[in-house]
Order: structure tokens, then C-alpha cells, then sequence
């Protein structure tokens, strides 16, 4: 029961650019500026640069609502990953970057998730080949066709999601915090043999 339709029918596209970097201002202001490098994380509420609203108006960026879908445009990580996140706030796009801005039809996690399930296939579809730098060609995006389950399956979908998706970023911070406990004894094992802390004749 789940519709499947090319993309351009269920979300808008917008996509962004630099203010001049000589005219200071245009940055250092309020407004988050979302570029590649700010991209590894699902959820975007700040960002390394801001602009001015001078430099907005005086420049390609379009305010992108807040629970749009980021995916980078225009980047080497793309010869191995579709980066994607969701705005919780207000932000601006730089030129190597594009929003995705569901329609009514459409949840905007469940969107985010699919793209992200949809790595391989999607890449495939969207990447231009043979470029210097790899680059997702805009009518390929638009024209490719992606599963659009019922509103309330897709909120679902998001719901169960999130939760799962949450246990296991818990599971690899713990993991990570055991991770660097085991470093750090390690180097202190090592430090306390060679500096004769530990007789190491009776542990032999």
C-alpha cells in the first residue's frame, strides 16, 4: 500500500550560498550558516558560522524553516555517503548544500531516515560520475522515485526510529567512555612497568 513517486512531487527545494567573505558585515551575526563541515550530526541547532541578515540579504541564502531535510550537494564524501540532518532551527545554506522541504504529505524525520537507509541506491541515482568533485546533479535527485508510506505510517516509522536510534547512540557513548577507560589503563599498565611501580618478578 505504500505510493512510490519521484521526489519533485512531495517536497520544494532550496538551495544557498556565501556572502562575501571581504565584507566582514555580512558575518559574525544570529544567523546559522549550514556548509558540509557542520553536517555530522541528524539534528542541526548551531553551526561553525553565522551570517548577518546584511549578509543574507545580499547574497543567494534563502531562510530555510526550521524540520527541513539537509543533504550535501557537493563534496568528496560523497563518493561513500549522502550526509543528511534536520534543522531545528531557522539556518541558511552555503552553495554545496541543499533543503529538501517536505510538502504536507510528507514527515520530515521519515524523510531524513530514508535517505540515510537509502545510502547505496541513492547514490547511485543522485551522484553525477566522473566529476572533479562528486556532485548530486538536482534533476536526478528531483526525477528519482522514493517510497511514500501513508502520513501516519511515516510518523511511525520516525517514532520507532528515533527510540531505536537512540538506545544505540547511548550504547556507543558507553562504549566509547569504556573505550578510553581501557586507553587510559593500558598506558598506565605500560607507565607503571617501566618505571618500577610494579615488581614484575612476582607476576611471572
Amino acid at each position: 500500500h505504500w505510493a512510490v513517486e519521484k521526489l519533485k512531487f512531495f517536497v520544494g527545494f532550496a538551495g544557498g550560498g556565501t556572502p562575501s567573505k571581504d565584507n566582514p558585515a555580512y558575518w559574525e551575526g544570529t544567523i546559522p550558516w549550514v556548509s558540509p563541515k557542520d553536517m555530522k550530526r541528524p539534528r542541526i541547532t548551531e553551526t561553525e558560522d553565522y551570517i548577518t541578515e546584511a549578509g543574507q540579504m545580499n547574497s543567494p541564502c534563502t531562510l530555510i524553516p526550521p524540520m527541513s531535510v539537509l543533504t550535501v550537494v557537493r563534496s568528496g564524501i560523497l563518493q561513500h555517503s549522502i550526509p543528511v540532518a534536520l534543522n531545528m532551527v531557522p539556518v541558511v545554506l552555503n552553495q554545496d548544500m541543499k533543503a529538501l522541504l517536505p510538502s504536507e504529505r510528507v514527515n520530515s524525520r521519515f524523510l531524513a531516515y530514508e535517505i540515510s537507509g537509502c545510502q547505496k541506491e541513492l547514490r547511485e541515482a543522485w551522484v553525477k560520475q566522473g566529476a572533479t568533485v562528486e556532485s548530486i546533479e538536482h534533476q536526478r535527485m528531483a526525477d528519482s522515485e522514493l517510497a511514500l508510506p501513508p502520513l501516519q505510517e511515516q510518523q511511525a516509522i520516525a517514532d520507532y526510529l528515533d527510540a531505536e536510534t537512540a538506545k544505540i547512540d547511548d550504547l556507543i557513548t558507553h562504549t566509547h567512555d569504556e573505550i578510553t577507560l581501557l586507553k587510559e589503563l593500558r598506558a598506565a599498565t605500560i607507565a607503571d612497568a617501566v618505571l618500577g611501580r610494579v615488581d614484575v618478578r612476582t607476576k611471572t
